[in-house]
């Protein structure tokens, strides 16, 4: 089995192109597999083997979401045996359940009040031009910070991001968030659109703490997920303003709707609202 493995990683390294970080998640699975009992007799694999591997991981206090991230990696391994012939049964391992808890974002009166605010410093201009692309596009902040001004589409408002493990995609922009970003970029020469003073890449965390500052300078209090909760306030919006959820799903870049239906979960806000305008004693009022 270890021998399976080492070969499965070596091909989604080369023929896949896996990143480093897909390739971790992949040997931390592994890893887990062996640690928790997992079966390494690729001729006693199966589905109870499988469940029993989750059972012992749950019972030595793991969480669901540590367990979960464990058996993607080995799923994953799993599906390669199957692809390759190596087992005839499609096997997987079942995840754990998790209690689904929905993650609060910015409402709209707050992201007004952001995007609304006048930065006075350079530093103050590029976390707000990083806001207005976060805003406009739903993208991640990695992706963000990696984008380069050679990916920018003037004239078709496009922009070119590249994903979780290494994926591209073109995402549209407004023509507002075209002239910050036009603006932002005639301040410096450098290719990386959000780059430090001397055209190098931005630190998260330095980032962090300027976006910190505009928001105590407006009022604001941060949000789970600080700038992913941005990610989440586009698929919210986006959709209440009677957008397709498929073009949603792929302006995100998941694979799966579940997963786009997980940003866009209502919360207690969202029923409030929909309340007031589908209530039939309402409407029954109106009439």
């Amino acid at each position: 089995m270890d021998t399976l493995f080492a070969q499965f990683c070596r091909e989604k390294q080369i023929l896949r192109n896996a990143t480093a970080k897909t390739l971790q998640s992949y040997a931390d699975g592994w890893r887990a597999f062996a640690r928790y009992g997992g079966c390494q007799c690729l001729a006693y694999l199966s589905t109870v083997r499988l469940k029993e591997w989750v059972m012992v991981m749950a019972q030595a206090g793991l969480k669901p979401g540590s367990i979960n991230s464990y058996a993607s990696g080995v799923n994953s391994f799993l599906t390669w045996l199957h692809d390759e012939g190596h087992t005839v049964e499609r096997l997987r391992v079942p995840l754990a359940k998790k209690s689904r808890r929905v993650l609060k974002t910015y409402p709209a009166e707050d992201v007004a009040r952001i995007v609304a605010y006048k930065p006075t410093t350079r530093t103050g201009r590029r976390v707000m031009t990083l806001l207005a692309l976060l805003i406009d596009t739903g993208c991640r902040i990695n992706e963000a910070l990696t984008l380069t001004r050679d990916r920018i589409d003037w004239d078709d408002l496009l922009v070119t991001l590249q994903g979780k493990g290494g994926k591209w995609r073109r995402a549209p922009i407004s023509p507002e968030c075209r002239k910050v970003l036009f603006r932002w970029l005639n301040s410096h020469e450098h290719s990386i659109v959000f780059c430090t003073k001397n055209g190098g890449p931005m630190s998260y965390w330095n980032l962090k703490r300027d976006f910190l500052a505009v928001l105590k300078a407006v009022g604001v209090e941060k949000s789970e997920g600080c700038f992913h909760a941005f990610r989440r306030y586009f698929g919210k919006d986006y959709l209440r303003r009677g957008g397709n959820p498929i073009y949603l799903q792929r302006l995100f870049g998941h694979e799966s709707m579940a997963m786009t239906q997980q940003y866009v979960a209502e919360d207690a806000e969202d029923l409030r609202d929909a309340h007031r305008t589908l209530s039939p004693l309402e409407g029954l009022k109106r009439r």
